[in-house]
């Protein structure tokens, strides 16, 4: 984030003056009451004496119960003085003359987010501190807090940090260079080659009864491919077909009422949002590959990605004309709405119901649609014809990037133009008001405009107050495995999205826990500066499939070794990708869904991962989801068995989510972490396996419960056997 040099600090601490409190001992008359136990250290407290007169009480150091009243007056007490007071001569005793009870004014505690931040530097002329919280302001004008320079070389200042969590920092030393703070062990790589200091604000106990997005397991059902519930099928005319086990660009017969039918399913695997291929009404016609020269197949749009909108006005935003339509092969208006308030009412895991996303699809509509036929001028051309992003390669074409065309019958809109672009986010708003959605998942956003993306967020802001969780989850899709600064581009959840699919994490857990000679303690390096890279309010989404690679069980099964492989017709329109039989690639699979599950970001089950579903590349990887258990063998069911597990413990272990990872020990084939900051009554363990032998790991020290296994589980030395983990919780 900043560049930085070197000189002395302290660490941060939080502020306040020490507590004191005087306890005053008095002999209870009759009629004060101190039989109630339990209270806030040092308060105080009136009561009632003998005399009708009032008294005062302390709490206990301990809080355990209110001291005894001592009550002004003239009857002496059991030791014979009047005042009530101790016989000692410590504080609280009085002359006698007077019953006055010497009760302080006790400050009350300092806030958890009042912090003091010291540094130590004899020469510098001005010392300013900046940070994540700051929007690292670079200058006081801007943001940046100026320290106080106090006897010698101490600068100090005291700030409250407003929004709690997670910040990082660094002090600037006369306005031009930047330091971490040296006295505080946490720190993460700035990406200049220097560090920025890591504070925690107010980590306290996680409450599961609020929902959190960080929370949340990811469910994509690919609707067309994911449940079939009328038995009717609508084909595209002229589009390949292929059977329900392999690989097929026609419409399968999934639909709506299908996936409520799954709903109960979801909610017990534990699935908390659930994120649905787009609904809108589609293409009608079958479309050639991307590059039709190496991929003869037709397609049609199951999938949902070529949008043919009619000529719609949002003249009225609340009231379009016409209204826009549910694609009518896979159900109608009312069967989308079904599907909305079944999953909202849903018995989770979480106890929040399973938020809904939709796929939003806006870089083009179809070139047979009423919108186009209406408003050619709304369009991106290169003289007569699109240009082309594939045949001409312009996929990161500095200018044509945000302009190309998928295909020539999928017209680029023009986002540069303020109208074309308020029809869209119009539309975009519409859908999500209507339906009363959750959250959106943007479809290539790196090939439209910034400006689309911002004007998106505001009017979710102005639009869409108090959302679930506070905040509309938008979540992107860059498809980059090692630019991790370009998916961070478009991460702002105050303008832009709240997170995007961590590409670059799927590619380097791959590697970890399923090539032969992967690495965890590589993995756990990298993922140290991953998992802030983003931002402190960004929520990543992680994965280890998804509808445009192969299946992962050919990548836990080591069938494909690359795991940067994409889909292409040669690994798309094959049988060579078959259900594993034996039981290790299922068990890796598991491994890397602990992995996910027990770190930050929302994980993402892509619809039958959870079983290890075949399938080599797009449309291979959309088979139909399996619901016929006695179809599936034993480790298929295991797998599915530990992803349950693993989504169930997230939903009621907030740390998973909210904390963060401690390393205990990390080797190439172990890792053992902590979960810890959501106060330590909530800390869990995790111990990870991925050798393909057992191995012996260290516990730290305690009793623990296995929470998967439900077994106890003792700290110290243990044997993993190969492909395991462990989650445990203390007992």
């Amino acid at each position: 984030m900043h560049r930085p040099t070197v000189p002395r600090t302290s660490t941060p601490r939080r502020s306040g003056p020490a507590l004191v409190a005087l306890l005053v001992a008095a002999v209870v008359p009759s009629g004060c009451g101190d039989d109630d136990a339990g209270c806030t250290p040092f308060d105080v407290r009136n009561c009632s004496c003998s005399d009708g007169t009032t008294g005062v009480q302390s709490c206990s150091a301990d809080g355990a119960e209110w001291g005894a009243c001592s009550c002004s007056g003239a009857d002496a007490d059991a030791d014979g003085d009047a005042d009530g007071g101790p016989e000692d001569g410590r504080e609280g005793e009085t002359d006698g003359t007077e019953a006055e009870v010497d009760v302080p004014d006790v400050p009350p505690p300092p806030p958890c987010d009042e912090i003091t931040f010291s540094y130590r530097n004899a020469t510098a002329t001005s010392v300013w501190l900046t940070g994540t919280w700051t929007g690292w302001a670079a200058t006081v004008a801007a943001g940046a807090i100026p320290m106080t320079r106090g006897a010698g070389d101490l600068w100090e200042v005291t700030t409250t940090i407003e929004e709690h969590g997670r910040h990082e920092y660094k002090f600037i030393l006369d306005g031009t260079t930047w330091v971490h703070d040296p006295d505080n062990p946490e720190r993460v790589d700035d990406g200049y080659g220097g560090y920025n200091s890591v504070i925690y604000v107010c980590e306290e106990a996680c409450d599961p009864a609020e929902f959190d997005w960080r929370d949340a397991v990811l469910y994509f059902a690919m609707i067309d491919r994911f449940s079939d519930g009328d038995g009717v099928r609508q084909t595209v005319p002229g589009a390949t077909d292929g059977p329900a086990d392999g690989p097929s660009g026609q419409y399968m017969g999934g639909d709506l009422q299908g996936a409520i039918d799954r709903i109960d399913y979801l909610a017990d695997l534990g699935v908390t949002a659930l994120w649905i291929s787009a609904p809108y009404e589609n293409r009608n016609s079958a479309g050639a590959a991307i590059d039709p020269a190496s991929d003869a197949h037709m397609y049609s749009g199951y999938h949902g990605y070529w949008p043919s909108p009619e000529n719609i006005s949002y003249a009225d935003p609340r009231n379009p004309a016409p209204r826009p339509r549910v694609e009518s092969r896979i159900g109608t208006e009312a069967d989308l709405r079904a599907l909305v308030a079944a999953a909202h009412d849903a018995d989770s895991a979480n106890g929040h119901g399973i938020k809904v996303l939709f796929d939003y699809v806006m870089k083009h509509v179809d070139t047979e649609s009423g919108l186009y036929a209406a408003h050619g001028d709304w369009f991106v051309r290169d003289g007569a014809s699109f240009a082309l992003c594939g045949p001409r390669n312009l996929w990161d074409d500095p200018y044509w990037g945000t302009r190309c065309a998928f295909t020539d019958y999928l017209a680029p809109l023009d986002f540069y133009n303020p109208v074309v672009r308020r029809w869209s986010v119009d539309d975009a708003l519409w859908w999500a008001t209507t339906f009363g959605i959750d959250g959106y998942r943007l479809d290539a956003i790196k090939h439209v405009p910034l400006d689309w993306l911002t004007e998106l967020r505001a009017r979710l802001g102005s639009d869409l107050p108090g959302p679930a969780g506070g905040r509309f989850y938008l979540v992107g899709e860059t498809f980059s495995y090692d630019d991790p600064g370009l998916i961070r581009t478009f991460v702002d959840p105050e303008t832009m999205l709240d997170g995007q699919f961590d590409f670059p994490l799927k590619a380097r857990l791959c590697e970890a826990v399923f090539t032969p000679g992967g690495r965890l303690d590589t993995l756990s390096g990298w993922m140290d500066g991953n998992d802030w890279f983003y931002g402190s309010r960004a929520i990543m989404s992680t994965f280890i499939g998804n509808h445009d690679i192969p299946r992962a069980i050919h990548f836990a099964s080591r069938q494909i070794g690359n795991c940067r492989e994409g889909s292409w017709v040669g690994n798309a329109w094959t049988s060579d990708y078959r259900q594993p039989a034996e039981s290790a690639p299922y068990e890796r699979l598991a491994v890397a869904f602990a992995i996910l599950m027990t770190n930050p970001g929302i994980p993402l089950i892509y619809y039958g991962d959870e079983i290890g579903l075949a399938g080599g590349g797009d449309p291979d990887n959309r088979r139909m989801m399996v619901w016929d258990d006695g179809a599936l063998h034993a480790g298929q069911r295991a797998l599915r068995a530990s992803v349950r597990a693993l989504a169930r413990l997230r939903a009621t272990h907030p740390v998973l989510g909210r904390g963060r990872r401690e390393t205990v020990s990390v080797d190439q084939d172990t890792w053992v972490y902590r979960r810890t900051g959501c106060g330590a009554d909530q800390d869990l363990v995790v111990a990870i396996n991925r050798a393909d032998d057992s191995r012996s790991v260290t516990i730290p020290a305690g009793s623990y419960t296995d929470l998967v296994a439900g077994t106890p589980v003792e700290g110290g030395a243990r044997s993993l056997p190969a492909r395991s983990f462990l989650v445990l919780g203390r007992r």
